[in-house]
């Protein structure tokens, strides 16, 4: 079981086949193990990389050791590590503000980057603002809310393993969430003047966090980027539909990762 320390940190990873690389980042209620069905379909092709990020999983962590800027190091550490120049990104939730802020800041290390269910670390305050309404009206908790509506009954044994994986995540505190997602750590729109990785958004139309409107909003802030619209998906496209979800994320790497 292979760690890498960055910061003091020891931070779990896991390296399958050969080929272009690709790195997966978890959102907040999973860890490296949510990924099991894109390993098995991209190990065939790609070197893939899978890790739990810090406070999550096997990383422990304490409150102070995590942050923005701390989770995008631990993604060059991993590349490190498993001894990977360069790497497209695949992100989910929270691993979108990691995977945008490592990208923004060492696009020589970043061949492509896809963004799903995630604002990306990209907040303006009118937008803050329309989340907060809807945080405030909203009653569904998780897991129910990282997927559409009615999923727990179509998919029973699916749903009980995602809240097995969420499960392992003993350390971290949904209020360390401000530490990466507060007003002071959201990105402006100086902050693309030169980003030139290319970047796809996925989003499903019944995400329950981030609907469709406001990924599409602040997409337009990132140069080039483009946004692709899953239907009847909710929070979590790569769980929900594994194999649509796979199969935007091949055909768009093809098409414009720069390997």
């Amino acid at each position: 079981m292979p760690y890498t320390s960055n910061g003091g940190v020891d931070i779990w990873y896991e390296k399958h086949g050969q080929g272009p690389a690709l790195v997966f980042l978890h959102g907040r209620a999973g860890n490296g193990a949510s990924w099991w069905r894109q390993v098995a379909a991209f190990s065939r092709t790609n070197t893939v990389i899978t890790f739990d990020q810090r406070g999550f999983g096997r990383s422990h962590c304490d409150r102070d050791a995590f942050s923005a800027d701390t989770l995008a190091s631990d993604v060059a550490a991993v590349m490190d590590a498993a001894e990977i120049p360069r790497a497209a990104l695949v992100s989910q939730s929270m691993g979108g503000i990691s995977a945008m802020r490592f990208a923004r800041d060492s696009p020589e290390r970043v061949s492509g980057l896809i963004v799903s269910s995630s604002m990306a670390g990209i907040v303006p305050m009118d937008i803050r603002r329309r989340l907060a309404e809807l945080e405030r009206a909203n009653t569904v908790t998780l897991p129910d809310r990282a997927f559409a509506p009615g999923y727990s009954a179509r998919e029973p044994a699916l749903y009980a393993l995602y809240g097995q994986i969420l499960s392992f995540n003993t350390v971290f505190d949904p209020a360390w969430r401000a530490r990466i997602a507060g007003p002071e750590h959201s990105f402006g729109p100086g902050d693309f003047d030169d980003y030139t990785v290319p970047t796809l958004f996925v989003v499903g139309a019944h995400d329950q966090f981030f609907p469709p409107a406001f990924v599409h909003e602040i997409a337009a802030w990132v140069p080039g980027a483009t946004v692709i619209d899953m239907p009847d998906v909710g929070h979590s496209p790569y769980w929900e539909s594994p194999d649509d979800f796979n199969q935007v994320v091949a055909i768009w790497l093809a098409g414009n990762a720069l390997w």
